[in-house]
């Protein structure tokens, strides 16, 4: 008998809560890769996220126009993916779980998507990003700050979001950055934070 829509969803709940323990603010490459054994495991094709995809999009145009090169620093299975190419003529996804980028590619076959983390050499190019975006993932990265300002070296301008949950850890680090502008959007209970800035060559 196959497993009903509410019993999967209980059963991701769980295997989220075993596969993420002890990876906030850790770069724990292995574990993120353990959990793509299953698919979709974010649930990204909530409202809540396609919300967040959509508001990000609309940011992202209200302040930088169409963007020509777009760097996504997590990009996971590239659900959010497939939204920012409507933001931009390029999109490069760059995730350290290769089951994640493996379907990405699937998912999304008009972006480019490599295995690395945001300081493999695999992110380095001769020339800078318009745009570099980290959604939903610098609790992840063990040196926020240091990340940050990775982003600043590889693009002309930076985005990152993060739920109300972490603000209290993130806020000071993000918001203290020369020329960021930030924006709260709501989806019934859950806020996140949009942040951008201009990179240190913009």
């Amino acid at each position: 008998m196959k497993p009903t829509h509410k019993v999967m969803t209980k059963l991701k709940k769980i295997w989220m809560r075993f596969a993420l323990r002890g990876v906030t603010y850790r770069d724990k490459y292995k574990k993120l890769n353990r959990l793509y054994l299953i698919g979709n495991p974010w649930r990204l094709d909530s409202p809540g996220e396609q919300y967040r995809f959509a508001e990000t999009n609309r940011l992202i145009a209200e302040n930088f126009g169409r963007v020509g090169s777009l760097l996504e620093i997590g990009c996971g299975e590239g659900h959010q993916s497939l939204c920012l190419l409507n933001v931009c003529d390029r999109l490069i996804g760059l995730d350290v779980s290769i089951r994640a980028v493996e379907r990405a590619r699937k998912k999304c076959p008009s972006g480019e998507f490599l295995v690395g983390s945001l300081f493999s050499n695999v992110a380095d190019t001769n020339a800078l990003f318009d745009l570099v975006v980290a959604c939903e993932v610098l609790y992840y990265m063990s040196d926020v700050s240091a990340s940050l300002r990775r982003m600043q070296v590889l693009g002309r301008n930076c985005l990152v979001t993060y739920w109300d949950g972490v603000m209290k850890d993130l806020d000071p680090l993000v918001l203290s950055l020369p020329g960021v502008v930030s924006k709260i959007i709501k989806f019934q209970n859950t806020r996140w934070r949009v942040a951008w800035w201009p990179g240190l060559q913009s």
